[in-house]
């Protein structure tokens, strides 16, 4: 009978047990990545009254069971549901972590190593990725100096190991698209324009700029040329004269009088005894000089009239005049506004209507400057010596069918005499010294032409070849728009290169040589302290098919880069930490390790989400969670508790009915051994 109290107290404490592992569970039931616990019961020792027996054949007995009776029961087992994940928990923290599968986060406090599926981490001041609610820091493995996760001895996890991406010099580009042989722009001085940045080995920023231009070869032709020659007679003498304009500016006031302002007459006689004063003659009364040294054709005020004595002094005009009080009492300073001519005949009055202007370089080819006359005028004499002059007139048509006109002036030796750009060449009728060659010889008298003949002359010129296109480096810009020399490369002929197309269908054909399909511009010759490097152009994907006259080529940058500045921190699911840098690029910055064990459900808790290796669990193995495919880490989600309240409530009814039936078999056995001691009564 007290077998059964006893049986009765070791069901109470063992329900007792589940309820606090059942209580456990649901105190954690928000602990993150907290995993919920099962406990298992079984049977205790057992007391046997009667051993089995076997059959007996002699006496045609069979064979009995054994009699034995339960002393109680126990907790079996309490296993952790590891294999169970929790729900996800979004929260939008990079840091905050979660894995799938049976594998564990490494941590340490510096001194022992510690494993948690808690994966709410922090970065400390230090950099350190490390748990938040502890500050044990998350071990990985780190990176070589080309950013390649070296997996060997594990380590903190840095997130400040680069706050800056060094800067990367451009060494790829590429120019694509369409190249239409009839868009105007290719016509242009530097051709289309093709533009894009680079980048400097120091992260210095600068456009190249190229030009596409027609490709052109010299084309030589026979053309026939109508000659005509006259002979000319040169005027013997011609004159230098001044052909300045001249204001008159009222002292006081500054203003100027115009035409209105005076008669016809006075107007006449003030300009012609200005011009003979300041020209080295006699000053009419009321007239004096502004300074020395007054050059024939020279600018600047030069006189000063007193109006009242000028008209004083000339009888015929004071008579006429003398009514306008204003202009009478006035003093005007003269202005010439320079400027020289040649006539046939010296001047008898002033202003010189017909003068031609003739740059000197063509006077002197045939006349020699003399005397300078009392009026400012400056005689020139024919050069007997050139004698008569014959002018050749070439009349063609050229490649668009435009006439061309071009004379050829040669002495009486025959010698040419003047052209436009003094080597003897022909002059054409609109160059400078073309038109002032005619001018002059114009002043003089032209002999009837000579019957007309034709020549037959090669002609060059340049032809654009279909198909073909010359690429151009035009130069480079630094960030502040000032050219960077370019001559090393333009000296040695480093600086353009021929493409070519299929004439078929347009299709790249090749650059400079067959089957090469990029140039290489050897920008490190350029000396700016050997910061550039070569840069290699792809043009493999221009075309020259047909597209409405407009080009659609355009150049791009393939790499390159300028300092990068940290902009912030992932983890990805294979647990590789990655910084993202200002510049677009990014690098690794080490890797998240995880362990797995033999026997996970062995771990002991450590509390603070921490579990401890033990003897059953096994040690702990760190693998790549990817490589090793037991899971996979995702970022921004943390793993919620496992803990399944519907069922741990259900566990408890069950735990309760099973205390309340083990205290009932204790109230039974007290029963009974209540009515064996009343027998005595």
């Amino acid at each position: 009978m007290m077998r059964s109290l006893f049986s009765g107290v070791s069901g109470l404490r063992t329900h007792q047990t589940r309820m606090d592992v059942i209580g456990n569970n649901i105190a954690n039931v928000n602990t993150t990545a907290f995993k919920s616990k099962q406990m298992n019961f079984s049977d205790m020792l057992y007391q046997t009254t009667q051993a089995a027996t076997g059959a007996n054949a002699a006496n045609g007995t069979g064979g009995t069971n054994p009699r034995q009776i339960g002393l109680g029961v126990k907790a079996a087992a309490i296993n952790t549901t590891i294999t169970q994940e929790g729900a996800n928990q979004s929260t939008g923290n990079p840091f905050d972590l979660k894995i799938s599968g049976e594998a564990f986060f490494v941590v340490s406090d510096g001194t022992s190593t510690f494993y948690t599926r808690d994966g709410s981490f922090d970065v400390d001041d230090a950099g350190n990725l490390c748990m938040a609610s502890t500050g044990y820091i998350v071990q990985g493995w780190g990176v070589d100096k080309e950013g390649n996760i070296v997996k060997g001895t594990v380590g903190p996890i840095n997130t400040n190991a680069r706050n800056e991406y060094a800067a990367d010099a451009t060494t790829q580009a590429q120019i694509a698209g369409i190249i239409d042989s009839g868009d105007i722009d290719l016509e242009q001085t530097n051709g289309k324009l093709i533009s894009f940045d680079l980048y400097d080995k120091a992260g210095f920023a600068y456009n190249a700029r190229f030009g596409i231009l027609p490709k052109t070869r010299e084309v030589t032709t026979v053309r026939s040329t109508l000659n005509t020659e006259n002979e000319w007679g040169p005027a013997a003498t011609i004159y230098k004269v001044d052909t300045s304009k001249l204001t008159y500016t009222e002292d006081g006031t500054n203003r100027k009088l115009t035409a209105t302002d005076m008669p016809q007459e006075l107007l006449d006689k003030l300009e012609n005894a200005v011009r003979t004063a300041v020209n080295g003659g006699t000053a009419a009364p009321g007239i004096t000089l502004i300074g020395t040294g007054h050059e024939i054709g020279a600018a600047g005020d030069w006189a000063k009239v007193n109006m009242k004595d000028f008209i004083d002094g000339d009888p015929d005009l004071a008579g006429k005049v003398l009514e306008n009080g204003d202009l009478y009492n006035m003093t005007l300073t003269v202005n010439f506004s320079g400027g020289t001519g040649f006539v046939k005949s010296q001047p008898t009055s002033y202003p010189v209507t017909d003068a031609v202007t003739i740059p000197e370089e063509a006077i002197e080819a045939f006349y020699t400057a003399g005397a300078t006359n009392t009026d400012g005028t400056v005689t020139y004499n024919y050069n007997t010596a050139t004698g008569s002059v014959t002018s050749i007139r070439q009349t063609y048509t050229d490649d668009d069918g435009k006439t061309v006109t071009k004379y050829q002036f040669k002495d009486a030796d025959g010698n040419i005499i003047m052209a436009d750009n003094g080597s003897g060449t022909n002059v054409d009728a609109g160059t400078v010294y073309g038109e002032a060659i005619m001018k002059l010889l114009n002043m003089g008298t032209k002999s009837d032409t000579v019957n007309p003949y034709t020549t037959q002359t090669e002609h060059t010129e340049s032809q654009v070849v279909e198909k073909e296109f010359t690429l151009k480096l035009l130069g480079l810009l630094d960030s502040n728009g000032k050219e960077v020399n370019i001559d090393t490369l333009t000296n040695n002929g480093a600086a353009t290169w021929d493409l070519m197309f299929n004439k078929a269908d347009g299709s790249f054909s090749y650059v400079g040589t067959e089957g090469q399909t990029s140039i290489t511009v050897a920008l490190n010759s350029i000396n700016t302290d050997g910061n550039f490097s070569n840069l290699t152009i792809d043009l493999s994907g221009t075309s020259n098919v047909g597209n409405d006259n407009k080009s659609t080529a355009e150049g791009k940058r393939l790499d390159g880069s300028k300092v990068g500045k940290l902009l912030g921190v992932s983890v990805g699911t294979d647990g590789i930490v990655t910084a993202s840098y200002s510049n677009g690029h990014s690098t690794k910055l080490g890797q998240i390790c995880v362990a797995k064990f033999a026997n996970a459900m062995g771990l002991e808790n450590a509390g603070d989400n921490l579990y401890e290796t033990t003897a059953s669990s096994g040690d702990a193995t760190l693998v790549d969670i990817k490589a090793e495919g037991i899971g996979s880490i995702t970022s921004g989600i943390l793993e919620m508790s496992n803990v399944d309240l519907s069922q741990e409530f259900t566990n408890m009814i069950t735990t309760q009915r099973g205390f309340q039936a083990n205290s009932r078999t204790i109230t039974v056995s007290d029963t009974l051994l209540e009515e064996l001691i009343n027998l005595k009564r």
